[in-house]
């Protein structure tokens, strides 16, 4: 019965083109879009099933997390969209091993469930969020989530916290999509976080 069968989704290629922001309608890419549009192929061949529908509350996922930060006794977090908030959930449930936090992208923002006792145990340990570009895209509000974090930032910085975007249009970088680490620039967006690991966190972590 369809009842009984498990909750999955997976994005179909030209669902994923205009989430992804690879360009505005599915097979046009934006004129400055930094992922390798003609690998869009290859990107779907990697995309599987999604069961974390099916996942209990708490996620089981986010204490593994904070377990693993321990055994590794230096760590520095870091989630992507679905997972974009992974890092975020491990900290509140124990970070003494953790030494930063950052944040790619997540769906729906940085959240504003957290209360200000969360926020000030996250405002222990530098955060730093990421987003790349064309954010006004449909059908998936990415600008309703970037200032969403915005404001997660400013929260945890009147806490006297050390939060900071990384946006790299800002910077004058321009195109980056949602897949920012397969972008064809991921190794300049690889260094303004590894820079932002050295002057914030220190260069003896291991980052996960």
């Amino acid at each position: 019965m369809p009842a009984a069968q498990p909750l999955t989704s997976r994005f179909s290629n030209e669902h994923a083109w205009t989430v992804f922001r690879f360009g505005p309608t599915f097979g046009v890419p934006y004129p400055d879009e930094q992922f390798p549009v003609e690998a869009m192929d290859e990107l779907a061949k990697q995309m599987v099933p999604d069961l974390n529908g099916m996942l209990p509350e708490p996620n089981p996922t986010h204490k593994a997390l904070s377990d693993l930060d321990l055994s590794l006794k230096g760590a520095v977090l870091m989630g992507h969209s679905e997972s974009g908030r992974a890092p975020l959930e491990a900290a509140l449930i124990n970070a003494a091993g953790i030494r930063g936090l950052i944040v790619m992208e997540p769906p729906g923002g940085c959240g504003a469930k957290y209360t200000d006792e969360q926020i000030a145990t996250l405002a222990r340990l530098p955060i730093l969020i990421v987003f790349g570009d064309h954010l006004t895209v449909e059908p998936r509000n990415w600008r309703g989530a970037f200032e969403n974090c915005k404001a997660f930032i400013a929260r945890v910085n009147a806490a006297k916290g050390n939060a900071k975007m990384l946006y790299p249009p800002d910077l004058g970088i321009h195109g980056n999509s949602h897949m920012i680490m397969q972008d064809k620039n991921n190794l300049q967006i690889a260094d303004l976080i590894l820079d932002w690991i050295d002057r914030n966190v220190g260069t003896k972590v291991t980052s996960f």
